[in-house]
């Protein structure tokens, strides 16, 4: 239930996710105007509705999982690859200038989160379709923990002008989903 390919594979897709929080954090850093206790609760926000969003989706996907079992693989790797190309294309139009705003209005933190995460539903929706809920519940753990530590690190970098660039992590994070896609139909068939 819980073997190394599957935790690996629940990291890489926890990374994957949270790569458009990863680049809105280092814009928020970037603006200079988060306290300790905003980046926190930033890192907060982006975490739990990047959490949210996949549990949500994974109830989708049990409900619907005996309706659509015989195509399920191909539904997973469908929202799994065209979620991947979506954030390849961002991060092939991605301009840092058009991405400021004041992260010190809830609202904005919250819309940001919510923004940041829709993305997380449709990959849920797989969860629903090939995992036991146990291995669902790590998951959404994982991604949760994933999304805190990488939106602190991205408001940090972001403050003191050494990081990734965003164009950089959206792109791999495209990459990741679009493999985790490619690997969850290869499954299907051929092992």
């Amino acid at each position: 239930m819980f073997n190394l390919n599957f935790l690996i594979e629940v990291v890489l897709l926890g990374i994957a996710l949270a790569m458009d929080c990863f680049t809105v954090s280092i814009t928020c850093g970037l603006q200079k105007t988060l306290t300790k206790s905003r980046t926190l609760l930033l890192a907060f926000c982006f975490g739990f509705f990047q959490a949210l969003m996949p549990f949500l989706g994974s109830i989708l996907g049990d409900i619907f999982k005996e309706t659509i079992k015989d195509i399920a693989c191909w539904v997973s790797f469908a929202l799994l690859f065209v979620i991947g190309l979506k954030m390849l294309m961002e991060a092939k139009n991605y301009n840092l200038k058009k991405k400021i705003f004041d992260i010190s209005q809830t609202k904005v933190l919250l819309m940001l989160s919510i923004a940041t995460s829709i993305d997380a539903f449709a990959v849920g929706i797989s969860f629903g379709l090939k995992w036991l809920v146990g291995q669902q519940i790590v998951a959404i753990a994982i991604i949760f923990i994933t999304t805190f530590v990488l939106s602190l690190v991205g408001a940090k970098m972001g403050e003191r002008m050494y990081f990734i660039k965003p164009r950089i992590a959206l792109f791999l994070g495209g990459l990741i989903l679009m493999i985790i896609g490619l690997k969850t139909l290869a499954e299907h068939y051929f092992f």
